[in-house]
């Protein structure tokens, strides 16, 4: 048998562990770091603009925002489809 966390379970994970602050906070810096790189990617072969990535334990867990890189551009449908309900200028 085994446990699967996803990434937001993982972080959730780390911070509620009895790891001291200063590694809890190495880690969950790693987690962000990785993720941000990913979106940048992404954002940068839709030609969007990405955020950097930032989790809050218990407020919505790790996110990235994305938006559009000028007025009027059309949301990607791969990033719609992560957040249909989210404000796109």
């Amino acid at each position: 048998m085994t446990k699967i966390l996803d990434v937001n379970d993982l972080c959730d994970a780390i911070s509620g562990s009895t790891l001291d602050d200063a590694t809890q906070h190495v880690l969950v810096d790693a987690v962000e770091a990785s993720v941000s790189r990913a979106a940048k990617v992404l954002a940068d072969h839709y030609g969007i603009v990405s955020d950097h990535a930032e989790y809050e334990n218990g407020f919505g867990g790790l996110c990235v925002n994305f938006r559009p890189a000028y007025e009027g551009q059309e949301c990607p449908d791969v990033i719609d489809q992560g957040d249909e309900g989210g404000d796109w200028p």
